[in-house]
């Protein structure tokens, strides 16, 4: 996959695994915004920007934390490149199957990070409530450790693309694809925390990641994908 459509990818997933992420940081955003009541609008929003922008941040670098680890090992063996990429696809079927709930393997990745997650919660802890900015940005950034089968499955994904960088990006991209439903959320939690993890909504959403995962799938199906869409692209430019 090229950068262009991989990043769109990216973001794609984020936006669908919207509804596993209101279920995990949903009530942490919807905390975070109750605790800034008092503030202005404009100030609200600001700091939940400013937090989500330090997840966000978290995220692209265990993007290229994990890009690097995919590059040095895909640039060891072509076999082993090809390898990464049928377990991302692998992943990312596990992701839809975990949202629509049909299948819970991913909550042992999950238990995984716990370790993790206990080092860094307490001091992530003692940053509430936000205060400004700065401690905005470096409450998200902390947060954004958060053990979350999503985003490990995703990390996977863009690890296998063999560059250090574009996974960083594409992490960046993912975060961003979240960000419409988590940071709504945090604003009018009630209106829509019930209608993102609605079954039909999550069972859309699961199956779309899965069609997504299957697509992944190393093989001449891609290529004729892109070529389908460089073509139709070429009709509509003329």
């Amino acid at each position: 996959m090229t950068e262009a459509p991989s990043l769109l990818a990216a973001l794609t997933i984020g936006l669908l695994g919207s509804t596993h992420c209101i279920g995990m940081c949903g009530g942490i955003t919807s905390a975070l915004s109750l605790s800034l009541n008092g503030r202005s609008k404009a100030e609200t929003t600001w700091l939940m920007l400013t937090y989500h922008l330090g997840r966000i941040s978290s995220y692209a670098l265990a993007g290229f934390i994990l890009g690097m680890i995919g590059w040095y090992l895909g640039d060891t063996s072509e076999t082993l490149q090809v390898s990464l990429r049928y377990l991302a696809s692998a992943m990312l079927i596990a992701m839809g199957l975990y949202i629509t709930g049909w299948w819970k393997g991913l909550m042992k990745m999950e238990k995984l990070g716990q370790h993790l997650w206990k080092r860094i919660q307490p001091i992530a802890s003692k940053l509430l409530p936000i205060r400004n900015t700065p401690n905005a940005l470096a409450l998200g950034a902390l947060w954004g450790w958060l053990p979350c089968g999503l985003v490990y499955s995703t990390l996977i994904w863009s690890a296998s693309q063999g560059n250090p960088g574009q996974s960083a990006l594409l992490m960046a991209g993912f975060g961003l694809g979240t960000l419409p439903a988590v940071f709504l959320t945090g604003l009018f939690a009630r209106q829509l925390t019930s209608v993102i993890q609605a079954s039909v909504t999550r069972n859309i959403a699961g199956i779309m990641m899965i069609a997504f995962g299957l697509f992944a799938i190393p093989g001449p199906h891609q290529l004729w994908v892109m070529s389908v869409l460089s073509m139709s692209s070429g009709g509509h430019s003329m």
